[in-house]
Formats: structure tokens, C-alpha cells, sequence
């Protein structure tokens, strides 16, 4: 019987390279953005230091010449002089020592920075004026006077209003782009992959003719290299099996005619003994031969099957024949409508007929054999089930091996044949008694639904 794999959770690989790729790209994006930012901001503080402090040299030595209310004037013409539309750029504050306002644009210190010399960042609110980027720097004139000269940073302000809603609808294109890219690169390497799938599965189903279709193997990259190299192998085992299965159909022909021979020489000169042994051999030659011919079949001929078809056909075989002792044999296929298997057809009908003669060597006079097919979301099982006195073990390999011994009697090669059919194709096999009585289920995996991804 076969053990049933269990399913592994997938984890589609190009979904998690898609993920990764777009949060690399986005990294990468703010890293960049954040750089450039940086370094305007950089350069427009260093010029604006620059202008700074040539304009306190120069208001110092104007400071040192004149006297507070002339210098006073000085600043107030600066700021005059500045455009009246556009937000001032030069911004201006001198203090008394006691902290009150002298002159100057600002409408007073910079609100949560101390009152001492040096340099200064603040938003141009924060002292009374329009919002913005500025650095600034104060230094004490001469009668305990503090000054404070800044400049807006108005470029990198400008960057970060229009930029930066640029640089978000750029990115969000790029990402948008790079996305439907990579998805539709990776629906044609699922599409690739499935299909490449497809054709394992219908070898592990038992059919060898499958190949991967000309599209993939002409694709020109690597994928395509593999499934060419599939399809060769495939090909090359296809000869192996075919010149395998010509050589064993020849020796197994030249060993039956030797055992015939002997047998018929045997009989010409009275030796029924050796007669006798040379027969036994021939007929386990036989079903030797029966049961290799299942298990060792090249598939080239299996197909999908009508499960429907191929037990009425053997169930009719019995029919038409007298059942013994009035035993009823009873079919019932109405849940299994357009359910595929797949195999080679006389081997399926052959393993049914199997069952149904096991069956009926132990069922007593009057009762009913009956064969069940059923469609399943996966699979199609077909029971026989009898009304006998069952059997001694539930167990196919103890079954098998009691031979013709016992309850078990004539469950031996029969269902060493079904065995065989169940290996080559897949199915798993159930025995069970039903007290009264001895069934035994095969469940194939359907052949017209796609096998769960693993």
C-alpha cells in the first residue's frame, strides 16, 4: 500500500523576491532622497554662514565707528532695502543687555534658545516671522549690545514643498512599474514552472508519452535549458524502458518454450513427474510474467480512463457467465460521472475482475456481491465487497502470503495482480471485514483535477 506524503506549505519564491525587491527599492529611494536633502541643506547653511559672517565683520567695524543710534539706522535701511513682496531673506535682531528689543526685523528672540552668543537654528516663527528654515548668529557689540544676524535656508524650504511631492509620485510610478514587471515575469515563470509540473505528475501517474511543450524548451534562457534536458532524459528513457521491456518479452518466450519442450519430452518418455514440475513452472512463468507485465509496463499507453466503462465492462464479463449459486452481482457507478483515472485499461478492468472473482469464490449461495465506484475530491475508489466469512487478516501482505491456506483461501495471486496494478498507478489499497463478509477498496488519484501543490 502507499503511504500518503505529506503536503508541505508553499511559499511562492518570486512573491517573497517581489517583497524584498520593492523594499530595497524604497530603501535605496529614502536613502538617495535623504543624501540629497542633506547636502542642499549642507551647501545652503555653509553660503548662508558665509554671507553671515562677512556681514557681522562689516557691521562690527560699522559698530565700532558709529554710535548705537546710527548703527540702529544701519540695520533698519537693511531691512528696508529688501524686497517687499517676497518673505524677507536677512533677518535682523539687536538687544539691549536687559533683553528688550532695539531694532531689527525680528519681533524678538528666538523662543526656546537661550540668549547667549554663537550659532543658531530656529524656524522663523519662533522669533516672530514667517515660518522657514534659519540659521543665524549673534555676537555682543560694544555697551553690552547682543546682535543677531540669519538667513533663511528659502532653497531648501522651496525643495522640500515642491520636491518632495514630486519625488513621492515618482516613486510611487517606479514602484507601480517594477511591480506589474516583476508580477508578469513571474505569472510566465509560474506558467513555465506548472507546466514543467504537469508533466512529473503525469509520469509519477504512470503516463511516459508526456513531454514539456515545445514554448518552454525554445524560451532561450535557463529555465528552458532545464526542461530541454528534462525532455531528453525523458526521451532517452523512454528507449532504455522500450528496448528493456523487447528483451524480456523475448526471454520470457525462449524460457516458455524450453519448459514446454521439457515438459512435452518428459510426457513422450513417462516421467508424469517431471511432466508435472515442468507444467508448474510454466504456469508460474505465467503469472510471473502477468505480474511484471503490470509492474514493469513502459506506461507509454496509459491514458485517462473512464472508471465508469472499465469496471461495467468486467463486471459484465461475469454476468454473462452463470454466477454460482445464484449470487447476485451488483454495480452501482452513479456518483463517479466524469472522473478520470489514470493507466492502461486492461490492466485496471483486469484488477477489477480480480476482486470480483475473489468475491465471488467466497460468497455462499443467495448473497450479493457488490462494486461501488465514487468520485472523490481527489481520488475515485471502487470497493468489492462480499457477504462471505471474511478473511484472517486485513492486512494485504499476510493476506497474500496465506496463499490458498484457511479463510484466505484464493486471495493469493489475485490479489498479487491487484497489488501490482495499485503500485503501478498510484492507488493505495484498504481491506476490511465487514463482518459478514471481506471488502477491498482501491483509491486511485484522479486523473481530470490537478494534484495539490506541495
Amino acid at each position: 500500500m502507499n503511504a500518503a506524503v505529506p503536503a508541505a506549505v508553499r511559499q511562492p519564491l518570486l512573491r517573497r523576491v517581489l517583497i524584498v525587491n520593492l523594499l530595497l527599492t524604497l530603501l535605496l529611494y529614502v536613502v538617495l532622497v535623504a543624501a540629497a536633502l542633506f547636502t542642499l541643506t549642507q551647501a545652503a547653511e555653509r553660503v548662508a554662514r558665509a554671507d553671515i559672517a562677512a556681514e557681522l565683520r562689516v557691521l562690527a567695524r560699522r559698530a565700532e565707528d558709529l554710535k548705537v543710534v546710527a548703527f540702529v539706522n544701519a540695520i533698519d535701511y537693511r531691512i528696508e532695502i529688501e524686497p517687499g513682496d517676497a518673505p524677507t531673506q536677512s533677518l535682523y535682531l539687536i538687544l539691549h543687555h536687559d533683553g528688550s528689543k532695539v531694532a531689527g526685523n525680528l519681533a524678538h528672540w528666538p523662543q526656546g534658545l537661550p540668549v547667549v552668543e554663537g550659532r543658531l537654528r530656529f524656524d522663523g516663527a519662533q522669533a516672530g516671522a514667517g515660518a522657514g528654515r534659519v540659521v543665524a548668529e549673534a555676537t555682543r557689540l560694544d555697551g553690552d549690545f547682543l546682535l543677531l544676524v540669519g538667513r533663511r535656508l528659502e532653497l531648501v524650504d522651496a525643495m522640500l514643498r515642491r520636491f518632495l511631492p514630486t519625488a513621492t509620485v515618482l516613486l510611487v510610478g517606479f514602484l507601480a512599474l517594477a511591480s506589474l514587471l516583476t508580477l508578469n515575469t513571474a505569472r510566465q515563470f509560474r506558467r513555465r514552472i506548472a507546466a514543467t509540473n504537469a508533466v512529473f505528475e503525469s509520469l509519477r501517474r504512470g503516463d511516459l508519452k508526456q513531454r514539456i511543450e515545445p514554448s518552454i524548451v525554445q524560451g532561450g534562457d535557463e529555465l528552458a535549458e532545464l526542461a530541454g534536458n528534462i525532455n531528453a532524459a525523458l526521451m532517452e528513457n523512454e528507449r532504455l524502458v522500450k528496448g528493456l521491456d523487447a528483451f524480456s518479452q523475448t526471454a520470457a518466450h525462449e524460457l516458455n518454450r524450453e519448459l514446454s519442450y521439457l515438459r512435452d519430452e518428459a510426457r513422450a518418455n513417462d516421467a508424469p513427474r517431471f511432466a508435472g514440475a515442468a507444467e508448474r513452472l510454466i504456469g508460474l512463468l505465467r503469472e510471473i510474467l502477468t505480474l511484471a507485465k503490470v509492474g514493469g509496463s513502459s506506461g507509454f499507453e496509459s491514458r485517462a480512463l473512464d472508471p465508469e466503462a472499465f469496471v461495467t465492462a468486467a463486471a459484465e464479463l461475469y454476468r454473462d457467465a452463470a454466477l454460482p449459486g445464484g449470487v447476485e452481482l451488483i454495480v452501482d457507478t452513479s456518483s463517479v460521472a466524469g472522473a478520470r483515472v489514470h493507466g492502461v485499461e486492461e490492466h485496471l478492468r483486469g484488477a477489477v475482475m480480480n476482486l470480483i472473482e475473489n468475491a465471488l469464490k467466497h460468497s455462499p449461495p443467495g448473497s450479493t456481491v457488490s462494486v461501488l465506484v465514487r468520485a472523490e475530491e481527489q481520488a475515485v475508489t471502487i470497493s468489492v465487497r462480499d457477504q462471505g466469512p471474511g478473511a484472517s487478516s486485513e492486512d494485504l501482505t499476510a493476506l497474500i502470503a496465506a496463499g490458498s491456506q484457511g479463510p484466505a483461501a484464493g486471495h493469493g495471486f489475485g490479489l498479487r495482480f491487484v497489488q501490482a496494478v495499485a503500485i503501478r498507478y498510484g492507488a493505495r489499497i484498504h481491506l476490511r471485514n465487514t463482518h459478514p463478509g471481506f471488502e477491498v477498496t482501491l483509491r486511485f488519484p484522479r486523473a481530470d483535477v490537478p494534484t495539490p501543490a506541495a
